[in-house]
This record gives structure tokens, sequence and C-alpha cells, in this order.
């Protein structure tokens, strides 16, 4: 009998009673609460690692309302007998999820944190019918269920919930808060940014500062964005980055957990593609997986949607505002930005003083800021395991690397004219190599200003990033034939292929050199053997060679 993956799942309860697959990560309980308790502390990790999973867990476990042993039987927390007697279903617990807070005003963000806390407050409503409870909290309770509270009170909810619940239960509570920086991030850039960091950091403050109704904290996140606040309780929360080496394998994939659940899925073979699209993160000094992508891809192997032709498959692009509030950003800010961001497309590694502990305003002051921020969300990876005061990052699999390609063309196509773009793509299938050659000279006379000097690798971007953007698949420095071949553009649909081999040169002289010896590599290099192979009947085949903003481009036939 198969495995069933329910990727979408983000609640242990339901994900468990549905007898969907499940990666135990329940020793995190166990190591948390036996051996390295704090009252307050952050999960931080990328989106889609599993952090709501994680916190639903932690919910499930300790909830004195629950009966939770069918849920975790079978499970590895079971075996921490003195963990099982002490906490599970022992102690009460408040969870809220901050995830869907946002709006385009101060007001919508508030009302929306209202509701959020009505729905916390419903789910405690028999506290309303405990005698152990005052009525001067029972009034206010009641104003937090039908939404009536003052901001004030709002903000100090979890902290008012928290003390009923300690009198009705005479136990302190655990408090859940669920992407706690949702709020934060998503405000960024508005002009009420600042109110509402202010709102989340208030209502940690209240709850993470010394207060004999909360056991403890658990909050998860993007990243550490509210050290330094001037609320005293936020600074009591214990920050776990993707830097920091306890807990870093206990929310995420590791290497084994996926060579498990390949071979649970009955396709052990496709292991390789899987570490080559979804690996490649480092978490303190493990060697982590998303398990979003892995999940989806299993799921797609398992439900027969996945297409040989077109491969694996970004599962991140567009799925989060992340993209829009920090990537864009980013791209085409200063040279030296660009130029670093074009080595690591490259392949290459880049070196920098990683701040942990960024707030999202200032993520763009910097460049070590920006790196920073994209360390924490995982669009790049420590390039080794251990931690250093200057830290090589890079791209940690191909699949960031398409999420970045998919950028390059967001950038150019608000500075290129599309019919540029496509009179250029349409030129080179055609075989029109005079027309696309005029048109490919235009768009680099537009871009020209993005690069401080353009390098090999700049006119390489530029290509991938425009047919990445309208929709082929690029293969960039894919080994074929007897080496690697710059670009491989695939359009499965017609069984067209074409094969870009680039040369930059330092003076116009040397340009039909240049061409002569790309065109020598294609052919020398069998660089078409394997289209022909996977069954591509159009295999057109182009050198180019550049200087500046002047491109030639000639077919393979080309050499002398």
């Amino acid at each position: 009998m198969g495995i069933r993956i329910q990727s979408s799942e983000d609640d242990f309860r339901m994900l468990r009673k549905s007898g969907a697959y499940y990666v135990d990560k329940t020793d995190l309980i166990a190591e948390y609460l036996d051996q390295h308790f704090e009252r307050a502390v952050l999960f931080a990790r990328p989106r889609r690692f599993g952090k709501t999973l994680t916190m639903t867990m932690f919910r499930d476990f300790l909830d004195i309302r629950q009966n939770s042993r069918e849920i975790f039987s079978g499970l590895r927390i079971m075996e921490h007998s003195d963990v099982v007697a002490e906490y599970m279903n022992q102690y009460p617990v408040i969870f809220l999820s901050l995830k869907e807070i946002s709006g385009r005003t101060m007001e919508n963000v508030l009302q929306k944190l209202r509701i959020e806390v009505s729905k916390v407050c419903e789910q405690h409503r028999y506290l309303m019918e405990s005698p152990e409870v005052s009525q001067a909290r029972k009034t206010q309770f009641d104003k937090l269920i039908n939404q009536a509270a003052s901001q004030d009170n709002t903000e100090q909810a979890l902290d008012l919930i928290a003390q009923m619940l300690n009198a009705h239960f005479g136990k302190p509570a655990f408090v859940i808060i669920d992407e706690y920086d949702v709020p934060i991030a998503k405000a960024y850039g508005t002009e009420f940014y600042e109110q509402v960091r202010d709102m989340i950091e208030q209502i940690l403050s209240y709850v993470c500062k010394t207060n004999s109704s909360v056991k403890a904290v658990i909050l998860s996140g993007y990243l550490f964005t509210v050290k330094n606040s001037t609320y005293t309780g936020v600074n009591n929360i214990k920050p776990y980055t993707v830097l920091s080496p306890l807990y870093a394998s206990c929310i995420g994939f590791t290497d084994e957990n996926v060579q498990r659940l390949l071979m649970d899925a009955g396709i052990p073979e496709s292991y390789d593609i899987t570490a080559e699209w979804y690996d490649g993160y480092y978490f303190g000094r493990d060697r982590m997986y998303c398990p979003w992508d892995v999940l989806s891809f299993v799921q797609s192997k398992l439900d027969g949607s996945y297409s040989d032709k077109m491969g694996p498959e970004s599962y991140w692009v567009n799925t989060s505002f992340t993209t829009q509030n920090l990537i864009h950003g980013f791209f085409g800010k200063t040279s030296e930005v660009n130029e670093r961001f074009e080595e690591l497309l490259a392949g290459k590694t880049i070196e920098c003083v990683i701040n942990e502990h960024v707030p999202y305003h200032e993520i763009h002051e910097n460049g070590e800021n920006l790196w920073s921020a994209l360390l924490e969300t995982g669009y790049l990876t420590k390039a080794i395991p251990e931690k250093m005061q200057i830290m090589p990052l890079r791209i940690p699999n191909r699949e960031i690397q398409d999420v970045f390609r998919r950028e390059v063309w967001q950038y150019f196509k608000t500075k290129v004219d599309n019919g540029f773009v496509s009179d250029l793509v349409s030129s080179l299938w055609a075989g029109e190599i005079n027309k696309a050659e005029a048109v490919l000279c235009q768009i680099l006379e537009a871009t020209i200003s993005f690069y401080h000097e353009y390098h090999e690798y700049s006119y390489h971007l530029i290509l991938d990033g425009f047919f990445t953007g309208i929709g082929y698949r690029v293969q960039s420095e894919r080994e074929t034939g007897y080496g690697r071949s710059d670009l491989i553009v695939l359009d499965p649909g017609r069984n067209r292929s074409m094969i870009l081999e680039l040369k930059h040169v330092q003076a116009e002289s040397e340009m039909n050199t240049a061409l002569k010896e790309a065109a020598s590599q294609i052919i020398q290099k069998k660089y078409e053997s394997v289209l022909r192979y996977e069954g591509y009947t159009t295999r057109l085949k182009y050198a180019m060679a550049f200087y500046d903003k002047r491109a030639r481009i000639r077919d393979s036939s080309f050499v002398g």
C-alpha cells in the first residue's frame, strides 16, 4: 500500500488523523521542554519549512483540554516518558496565528487582529462560566469576543486570557504565536509600518516579560526583527535562527528524512534530482531540504502530474509576500549588489558579515543587511557548516536559482520594450540571425547601465532571464556531451530546443574569433547529443559574441 502525501496540511492533529505521511519531528518537544527550556523562544525559519506544523504540534502535545495520546502514538516523543508525564495535556494553551494580519490601512490591520483575538477567546468561552475568574476580567473578555475592545486592550488580550486560564486551571499557560512577524513584513513600505511594528512588540511584551500566568512563549517567524525593542519583555526572547546549531534539524527535512521518504514512496531513483533541486541548505551544521518542495515533488510523482519533459517545478515561486517585499527591493539597487548577485547566479559564493537581527525597515539600508535577510529567509544559505564572522554565502539549489532568474526578467521587463524581447525570441526560433542580432544590440543599449562592468555572465544572465520570464525552460551550465553548455532553451510542447554558447571579449576586433570558438565548441563537445536523446526534433545552435553594447550571432555551421 502506497503512502499518501498532504503537502498543504499544516495542522498537526488534522495531518495525523488523516493518516497522511508524516516525518517525525517530535523530538523537538523533549529537546525544548526537558533539555533547553527557555521562557520565550523564537524558531525562525524560511517559509514552507513547516513552522506552523511545528507550532500546532506543540499546541496539541501541551493542551490540557485535549487527549493527544492517539495522534502521538508511535512517534519518538512517546519514548520520553518523563516529558510525557510532566507535560502531555497538562497545561492550558493559547494559540494565536498572525499570518493573515494585514491591510491597506492601520485600521484594517487592527480589525483583523481583533478578529483573530476573538477566535482565540471563542475557543476559551468556558472561562465566562468559571467561578475562579473575576467579573472584571470576564467583562473585558466579553469585549474581546465581540471585537469591541480598544486597541490597548486588544494588545493586552493574550495576557488577560493567560490570567484567566491560570485562575481557572491553577496552572500558567503556554502562549504559542505562529508567524509573529508576518504583519510587520506585510506592512513594510507603508506609512503605518511603525504602528504595526509597535503593536506587535506590545503584544509580545505583555506575555514575554516576567508573568506568573505564563509558563512559556513559543514563537515562529522569518526574522528576529524585534531585537532591542523599546519594550523590555521583547528583549527576553531567545532566537534560534538558521545559523543556530541547536534545533537545526528539528524544522525541515534532513537528507536521511528525504531518502526514507523516497524509499517509502517507491521512487528511490529520484534522490539525485530531488537533492539537486531542493537540497543545499545548511541550518546550523546540518544539511537540510525544504519540506514543502520535497513533498510537492513526491506528490506530483505519485499522482501522475509530474512531467519528465518539464522536469521539477519551482514550488516557491509566487507563494509568499516575501518575494515582493524582499527580493524585488534589492535587484538593481547598486552596482556592487548587482555584481555580487551575478556571481551567485554563476554558482560562486560571496562573503558577507551577517547580521542575524535585521528589522524589516533596515533590510535595504546596506548590502550586508540585504544578504543577511536573504540568508535568514532561505534565498541564500551558508556555503560551509560552521558559523564564521565573515560568512561565505551561495544559492542553495536549482529551485532558488530559478526564482532569482525569474527576478531578472521582472527587473529587465520594466526597462526593455516587451516587443524587443518578443522579436529577439521569435527571430532566433525562425533562424533570422541578422534581425536577432540587431534586436539584441537594442536590448543591450537599454540595459547597459545595470552593470558597473560587463562580464560574460552578465550577458548570460540577461538572456537566461528573458527566456525564463516568458515561460521557456532554461538549463544553465548543463552537463551535456563532453562539456557544459552555457544555455539550453527548451520548448517541450513543440519539441524545439536552442543551444546558446556565449563569449565575451575585450575588443570589438576579437568578436569574429570568439564566434568561431563558440561555434566549434558546440560541435566538438557534442552539446546537441542530449537533446537528440531527449527527442527534440528542432535543435538550433547559436554562437554569440559580446563586446560592451554590441552583440554578434552566428549559427554553429559558421567556422571560417
